[in-house]
């Protein structure tokens, strides 16, 4: 992919005067760099934020699930649905200006907004959004919402402005779901510079270092509060706030460790913000193989561990012990859940036992670096006081996408799963835990098909006491939302229960 070269500094006010440079794909210069802030300052938009993130995008390559990077950078700032989850959670039109729905609840039909193009110049059409929702859900795609999607049967294009989608059953859950379809131009199977319709471009990715987005002053709707973003991507967190602390960033989106913190604590510079997330830690089991289709043996295994010393280790009071895949946020959490399996080593050996389960020796693949290093240690040690061997196998981000959720190829894995409303991927046995419950299945089929959301709340209430009660999955704990910026730094959203990272309110203060 060619996108135009931008060059970056190692400052975030370099980085801001820079960037209408990079537009304008002329060479860095003190000329441009000076038209570029005082340009922004007489049109009231902030300068360039930068922004340090952990997360990095694994491709560019569209529906193919397993990073959550992808979704954090570019989903609803360069890239678009017909609709997206706002920061708090509600789903509000975007690329639909709205939607009406048949009685029977089988048809949506969706009337687009007027005056789109891409970030080429090619107006957006109705094909481009059947052509994108047929990709998300065709034989090839590996999107994570694929299943969930498969509830469409026939994408129909009445006219230039209209999209109509006919569903095999009601679908409570269509208008979240289709947020995390982008739409891009007919034909594209990548994102590229040229294919969004978001609020933002994107100017270049270097791959291990930067991401820059830049304003788009073409945009269909309101424009953003700053001339862009650099996403600037680290692998220690120590560089990371270092780099936080030295100007070169202006917010880091969340913090891995409450030792990190200290050095911000009392500091007039910059602004703590403690807030909600999706972000599960989760000990993963191949329900599919031996010993782990047996709920005894991963009984066993979950209440061997000692989650509260695991959070307390990693987050020193922050974050909460969980016992699902649900958050609070959701309607069908279950408050006690997280007491389900509590920590019980004489407990875990009469379940091995009674599973005929001995002198266990099992392998756990993960994500080398923080906080999943220090999970990984610490379950081993539990496991080890009831007679069980777990060795430990670090590896990189794409030896995992392969490895874990392609292949399938893994007996335990640990992984944050940001998504949320994520619990009803344990209705899909192909998806990479492969748990298969018929009832689970059934009640999210049912869930979604239901006529009322009380109904709804019902039926997945009852997923997340069962998935909870058989320990489909070992959860860990929830982790706390938080963030550190520069003082000047507003905007931003404080809570993460979307998978985006929504950057067009994020100002600098004069």
């Amino acid at each position: 992919m060619r996108v135009p070269a931008v060059c970056i500094h190692a400052t975030a006010k370099a980085a801001a005067a820079l960037l209408t440079a990079s537009l304008l794909l002329t060479a860095c210069s003190a000329d441009a760099s000076d038209s570029g802030s005082g340009s922004a300052a007489a049109s009231g938009i902030s300068d360039e934020i930068v922004i340090g993130s952990t997360n990095e995008p694994t491709g560019l390559v569209r529906n193919v699930g397993g990073s959550s990077g992808i979704s954090q950078t570019m989903t609803r700032n360069v890239y678009e649905g017909l609709t997206s989850v706002d920061v708090d959670g509600t789903v509000i039109p975007t690329l639909a200006e709205s939607w009406d729905v048949s009685e029977d609840g089988l048809t949506y039909t969706f009337h687009l907004q007027q005056g789109v193009t891409f970030h080429d110049g090619t107006p957006f059409t109705a094909a481009d959004v059947a052509w994108s929702i047929s990709e998300a859900i065709g034989p090839d795609s590996k999107s994570a919402r694929k299943n969930d999607l498969l509830v469409i049967t026939d994408i129909a294009q009445p006219d230039e402005q209209t999209v109509e989608l006919t569903l095999s059953r009601r679908s409570q859950s269509l208008l979240f779901n289709l947020a995390s379809v982008t739409v891009v131009k007919d034909g594209d199977t990548e994102l590229t510079s040229d294919n969004g319709t978001g609020p933002y471009s994107l100017v270049e990715w270097t791959q291990g270092d930067h991401l820059t987005i830049a304003r788009n002053p073409d945009y269909w709707g309101e424009q953003p509060k700053n001339e862009g973003v650099t996403f600037r991507f680290f692998k220690d967190t120590t560089a990371l706030n270092n780099a936080l602390l030295t100007g070169d960033l202006d917010l880091v989106i969340a913090e891995d460790s409450p030792d990190q913190l200290l050095q911000f604590e009392g500091n007039d510079d910059f602004t703590i913000t403690e807030g909600t997330s999706t972000t599960k830690q989760l000990w993963a089991f191949n329900d599919r193989e031996a010993p782990f289709d047996d709920v005894r043996v991963r009984q066993a295994l979950y209440t061997a561990l000692d989650r509260e010393r695991i959070l307390d280790t990693v987050w020193d009071g922050y974050g909460q012990v969980i016992g699902s895949m649900v958050p609070p946020t959701d309607p069908w959490y279950i408050d006690d859940l997280a007491d389900a399996h509590a920590y019980d080593p004489d407990a875990a050996k009469a379940l091995l036992a009674e599973a005929g389960v001995s002198d266990l020796e099992i392998t756990v693949d993960y994500v080398a670096g923080e906080p999943s290093d220090t999970i990984a240690q610490l379950i081993q040690t539990d496991l080890a006081d009831v007679g069980v061997t777990l060795t430990l196998n670090p590896i990189d981000d794409a030896t995992w996408y392969q490895k874990i959720y392609t292949d399938h190829d893994f007996e335990t894995t640990i992984m944050g799963h940001v998504n949320p409303r994520d619990v009803v991927w344990y209705a899909n046995p192909d998806f990479y835990w492969g748990y298969d419950n018929a009832d689970v299945q059934q009640w999210v089929a049912d869930a979604d098909a239901a006529t009322s959301e009380e109904e709804q709340v019902e039926l997945l209430t009852q997923v997340n006491q069962t998935i909870g009660e058989e320990a489909a999955t070992a959860w860990l704990y929830l982790d706390p939302q938080i963030r550190v910026a520069r003082s000047e730094i507003s905007g931003f959203p404080v809570d993460q229960v979307t998978e985006s990272f929504y950057v067009a309110d994020i100002v600098r203060a004069d």
